[in-house]
């Protein structure tokens, strides 16, 4: 730049004629092509209308050669020296035109005396110098506009007036080459730096010696490696930003401290329309001064000033993100509130540099949604195939301390595990293969689960693992990926066939058992019960492949809430749930498979108007694909029932169940739940209409109608048909035991419900104090002789007292316990196995299920009767624990629940005593009724 003198030099030694002439390459612009240089002055347009000698009267000399040889240096970078700047004495040494050391050097090392050396010189050519930046060339244009717009022979006046205090000073510095006085004032701006910076303690310098110099070079070396701020003075001694910024809003008209303080700094910022309306102008007039209000501040505040400095090293902190908090701890002036501003220095700062912008604590650049996808960049160029990132990889390649970058990736939303960062978490797929990838080992699904946090099922996460390449099962409930080469877990029933093949078609039980869960994570239970299912059978304690098909566990009219209408037409009603609505399969009955001609280890494909509906039986359950397109188009809820229709030819569909009216006859009422409610118009025909959706004869008798809904297990169905075919319950209720047992034996249908356990959980314990219904048919139908005698099962001597504050749920064998235990580990049925034969089942319902929800249980043990299947009692994981612990300690124990209270007592009683003998099982389940 020129000297400091220049800004003082009188009107008349300045040149008087126009801007262009003296500036050719100015004539093009106008104020709207050139819109940096208007608000210089009052006249918009001064470069066109006025001289030098007129414009310095109201704009400052720098500051006009500062803006000029911005607008030169970024429009004409290739446009000679000569031609650009005419008036310039050619014979004029360039050591005249610059006080400045960076561009005295900068033209010694171009070689350049005179300014005849720079006409041929361009822009580019001044780049193209060694050690040369942007800030040396605009210096050296400036310093060549100042010598244009000034009179010949006025530049060395102007030195003349400069303070003759510190001439001693500057003949020691003209003792000095150019490179020595920029290397003093290169050393004096970069201990500045590191001031404003807070690194006073950090070497300005590093000089790297060879091994062997001489030790006064090493000495050298030494000396300027121990050089830090603190041994330079301060040129400026520090300014308060604080007191900076307000001595300028002393210089502000009301109005425009009004738009700082409103606009510029109000949170939120005022319309323009609001302060067009209280200053009575448009919103372009305040938009104008707006404008100008903004480039007053930037002019203002360059950097040297404090407010220039504190930018400055924000800009350098905030690359792109940065933490308001560590910002405000390095430096504190940002947290002092400004007077008169009505906020801190940093909102401050914000609305004043358009570099960055502060959003919920984060400093981003030049805002929140260009730092994340910054993030999200850097973070693709780490990520391994499966979309994970070290963390500290990441670290390393920022310069966020570890606890801000966390917080800061997880502000993006970025799950974090094992110091890994997945990036792909979209879809349930995705996740998993990250939280394995950063876990490095196979995880237990329910672990996984958890570990993701999402609001989905087990099982929907279980299904989209099993359908997709990159996952394989290593267990029979945990999972791994497929590019860690483990060995693959396929299922119970393949690993059964292999021990099959490898042992020669035949092995015995207990050494099946030893094998596959030697190798991986199964019960025996589970093995037994797939070796007893499907393709294998036990016979004499040996396992081998079925010899022919094994027979539906259940036809279709014997499935309960199966029903057929129209012919060859059968209707399943279920109930929807949230894991339905989201997509997922479910299990379905066997007789729903039987129906559709699915066998074990069968897929059948069904067609509907929605595309193709699939019914599989790979596992020890049949299960349907999903149905939420049919849901969808129906715009059904949770909650709701529906049909799931089942034509000839392999047609499927699914329906809504019509509202069930609760003044409608209770057989009209029974109907509807049977998808029959059309074209029942009285009880006659809602009788035959029930008949014949169970494949009963049109003329079937009530009694057997009623009998078959209740072997079912259709206990609402059969709960409205007895309002009308039995008698009032005061008379049921005066029923003698052995009336009942007679009742039963008679092949009539008692008017009792479930008596194992009701929906009430704290019934009293006195409506126990005598064997029920259910124990008397139950003694009497698995009784190995024909007869037994009633007074034997009912009299004092056989029963067993129920202990105070307890009631009795049933007498639960082990081996039933087991089978419930797993079905609640598989999330489906599971047979329970009895020497060869299946002797019940352990039924599993869905969660959301009004069944699970009415019995606070997900599971339903159920013997097999000549008649059909005969419910035992709904029973919770922890009580069949409870029973398998109590089995196998031989003793009684307490049922403790999830929160580990009690809840109930599993009594134990000796395998071979008269109790266990009597009531067939050493286990008796009570729950607590207090």
């Amino acid at each position: 730049m020129t000297s400091t003198a220049i800004g003082d030099l009188p009107p008349d030694a300045y040149h008087d004629a126009p801007w262009a002439r003296l500036l050719p390459w100015l004539a093009p612009y106008t104020p709207a092509t050139a819109r940096e240089l208007t608000d210089l002055t009052p006249s918009p347009d001064w470069w066109i209308t006025e001289s030098p000698a007129v414009t310095t009267m109201t704009a400052e000399h720098d500051t006009l050669c500062r803006h000029l040889a911005r607008l030169f240096v970024v429009r004409h970078p290739a446009a000679a020296f000569g031609a650009s700047f005419p008036t310039v004495p050619r014979r004029l040494p360039v050591s005249t035109l610059t006080a400045s050391s960076r561009v005295a050097t900068a033209f010694q090392r171009l070689q350049v005396q005179t300014v005849t050396d720079l006409e041929p010189v361009t822009v580019r050519d001044l780049y193209d110098i060694r050690g040369t930046g942007q800030g040396t060339v605009e210096d050296a244009v400036a310093a060549l506009i100042s010598a244009a717009i000034v009179r010949p022979g006025e530049l060395g006046e102007a030195d003349d007036l400069g303070d003759h205090s510190e001439q001693p000073h500057r003949t020691l510095e003209a003792q000095l080459s150019p490179a020595h006085r920029q290397l003093i004032e290169d050393l004096a701006q970069l201990a500045s730096w590191r001031r404003i910076r807070r690194q006073e303690d950090e070497p300005l310098v590093k000089v790297v010696i060879e091994e062997g110099a001489p030790e006064e070079i090493q000495e050298v070396a030494l000396r300027l490696n121990s050089l830090t701020s603190a041994d330079i003075n301060s040129a400026n001694g520090g300014s308060d930003p604080v007191l900076e910024f307000t001595a300028l809003m002393s210089e502000l008209d009301e109005r425009q401290l009004r738009i700082l303080r409103e606009r510029f700094l109000g949170r939120p910022p005022r319309k323009l329309a609001e302060l067009a309306s209280d200053f009575s102008v448009t919103r372009e007039r305040v938009r104008q001064i707006e404008n100008r209000l903004k480039s007053l501040l930037a002019g203002r505040f360059h950097f040297g000033t404090s407010i220039g400095n504190l930018l400055a090293s924000l800009r350098t902190e905030i690359q792109p993100i940065a933490a308001l908090d560590r910002l405000t701890t390095l430096h504190p002036d940002l947290a002092r509130d400004v007077p008169g501003a009505n906020a801190p220095l940093w909102l401050v700062l914000d609305r004043l540099d358009d570099y960055f912008e502060v959003t919920d604590g984060w400093a981003a650049a030049p805002d929140v949604t260009a730092a994340r996808e910054q993030t999200r960049i850097l973070l693709e160029d780490f990520a391994t195939e499966h979309g994970v990132v070290d963390l500290a990889a990441v670290a390393a390649a920022t310069s966020m301390p570890n606890a801000e970058l966390v917080a800061w990736l997880n502000w993006c939303g970025y799950a974090l595990h094992n110091g890994q960062i997945l990036t792909r978490t979209r879809s349930l797929s995705d996740h998993a293969a990250g939280l394995l990838a950063a876990t490095g080992e196979p995880l237990h699904i329910d672990e996984l689960q958890t570990q993701m946090g999402r609001d989905n099922s087990i099982r929907s996460l279980a299904n989209q693992l099993a359908d997709d390449e990159r996952f394989v099962r290593t267990d029979r409930a945990s999972w791994g990926l497929a590019s860690w080469q483990l060995e693959e877990y396929t299922s119970i029933r393949q690993q059964i066939g292999l021990e099959l093949a490898a042992a020669g078609g035949e092995i015995e039980i207990g050494r099946l058992i030893d094998s596959i869960t030697s190798r991986f994570d199964v019960s025996p239970s589970s093995v037994q019960a797939y070796a007893g299912n499907g393709d294998y059978e036990i016979v004499q304690g040996t396992v081998r492949r079925r010899e022919s098909p094994a027979a539906p566990r259940k036809a279709p009219a014997a499935t309960r809430r199966l029903f057929r209408f129209d012919n060859d037409c059968w209707k399943f009603r279920i109930t929807v749930t949230r894991d339905h609505l989201r997509g997922s399969g479910f299990p379905v009955p066997s007789g729903v498979a039987n129906l559709v001609a699915c066998a074990p280890g069968d897929v059948v494909e069904l067609e509907s108007d929605l595309g193709t509906q699939t019914v599989r039986w790979t596992g020890l359950q049949p299960s349907s694909g999903t149905i939420k397109r049919f849901l969808d188009r129906l715009g059904v809820r949770e909650g709701q029932n529906v049909f799931l229709e089942f034509g000839p030819y392999g047609r499927f569909d699914v329906s809504v169940q019509h509202p069930i009216n609760p003044e409608d006859h209770p057989l009209e009422q029974a109907a509807a739940l049977t998808g029959c409610a059309e074209g029942v118009g009285n009880p006659e025909d809602a009788q035959l209409a029930l008949a014949l959706a169970v494949d009963l004869p049109a003329d079937v008798k009530p009694r057997q109608i009623l009998s078959t809904y209740r072997q079912r297990g259709d206990d609402d169905i059969a709960g409205l048909l007895e309002q009308v075919w039995t008698r009032p319950p005061s008379q049921r209720t005066a029923q003698a035991p052995g009336q009942l047992a007679g009742s039963i034996m008679a092949g009539e249908a008692p008017d009792l419900r479930e008596t194992s356990d009701e929906p009430d959980p704290d019934r009293s314990s006195d409506e126990y104090d005598t064997v029920d219904a259910d124990d008397v048919s139950e003694g009497m139908l698995d009784s190995a002789s024909t007869e037994q005698d009633e007074e034997q099962v009912t009299s004092d001597k056989g029963w067993v007292p129920v202990p105070t504050g307890y009631r009795s749920v049933g007498w639960i064998r082990p081996h039933e316990a087991e089978a419930a235990v797993l079905a609640y580990q598989l999330h489906s049925d599971v047979p329970v196995q009895e020497d060869d034969r299946i002797s019940g089942w352990a039924r599993y319902v869905d969660e959301n299920s009004v069944d699970a929800s009415k019995f606070r249980a997900n599971v339903m043990l159920a013997r097999t009767r000549s008649q059909g299947e005969k419910s035992v009692c709904w029973i919770r994981e922890h009580e069949a624990f409870s029973i398998i612990q109590a089995a196998s300690e031989e003793r009684s124990v307490a049922v403790l629940g999830p929160d580990d209270a009690p809840t109930g007592l599993v009594q134990h009683f000796p395998p071979d005593g008269e109790t266990a003998e009597r009531y067939r099982s050493p286990t008796r389940l009570l729950r607590r009724t207090t």
